[in-house]
């Protein structure tokens, strides 16, 4: 059964149909919306936006694929929770920083903490420093594997802008790892 028969018994209300479409798209939603809320809200955000793709299925017009419509409800429930939870993080952020007043690391301590990140760790940590603007079309790209007019339409740009945010993206992100934009893509020694 292709994708739009899904979505057309799924709008008739076989929930079966729309459990597949869910685990179809589950990691894909769920890393998009880990680019934006981080690890710890991320489970949250995709619940949410799922009960709202369910809710507003009746709408979906079959314009698009269901991925890019349920990718854009993802970004808009991300962002809503990031509205609702920045208060709740700057105190937080705030009460750290007054714990760790005082605390001395060495070199050493420093140096082991760097030695023992993976690679991986540091480039999903580095995409999480990219701007926004930069950070969802290079996630859309090469996380969940949409093309150039699908991460156009996920954001509401223009398809040219969508490549040169992701070519501006990947600069950015070598300069951030220490890897020159020539390198044969090994991580820096």
């Amino acid at each position: 059964m292709d994708e739009m028969e899904l979505v057309r018994k799924a709008k008739s209300g076989d929930t079966a149909a729309f459990e597949i479409l869910v685990r179809q798209y589950w990691t894909k939603a769920y890393r998009l919306a880990e680019s934006i809320v981080g690890e710890t809200d991320a489970e949250d955000v995709t619940v949410e936006a799922f009960v709202q793709a369910w809710q507003s299925l009746p709408k979906f017009r079959e314009q698009s694929s269901f991925g890019t419509w349920l990718f854009r409800i993802v970004l808009n429930q991300a962002k809503q929770w990031q509205r609702k939870t920045a208060c709740i993080r700057f105190e937080a952020i705030e009460e750290l920083e007054s714990e760790c007043e005082g605390e001395s690391f060495s070199l050493r301590d420093i140096e082991s903490m760097v030695c023992e990140q993976d690679w991986k760790r540091q480039v999903q940590s580095s995409v999480q420093k990219l701007p926004e603007h930069l950070r969802l079309p290079l996630i859309l790209r090469f996380w969940d594997e949409l093309s150039y007019p699908e991460i156009a339409q996920v954001l509401g740009i223009k398809e040219n802008t969508a490549r040169m945010r992701v070519v501006a993206a990947l600069k950015l992100l070598a300069k951030m790892l220490g890897v020159s934009e020539r390198s044969d893509r090994r991580r820096p020694s």
